[in-house]
């Protein structure tokens, strides 16, 4: 949670972090939304990190992994 920025006490990381994990995020009330949101982007980076490590190391074919820099939109 540390990751998100977000209370280790607030609603969505305690769902998240239950084993196993609730994942009730839609039935929350409307002002838990961005909260949600934060605390199940940063559990995909971290899965998604993990992921990489364990199995795109080396020469990985996967087109997502050399996208070019988000540019500057007027």
């Amino acid at each position: 949670m540390a990751r998100s920025g977000v209370k280790p006490t607030a609603n969505p990381a305690v769902m998240i972090c239950m084993d196993p994990p609730r994942y009730g995020f839609a039935g929350l009330p409307a002002a838990e939304y961005v909260t949600s949101f934060r605390v199940l982007v940063s559990v995909f980076a971290i899965a998604d990190t993990r992921r990489r490590e364990m199995y795109c190391k080396g020469a990985c074919g996967h087109a997502w992994h050399n996208l070019p820099a988000a540019t500057e939109q007027p």
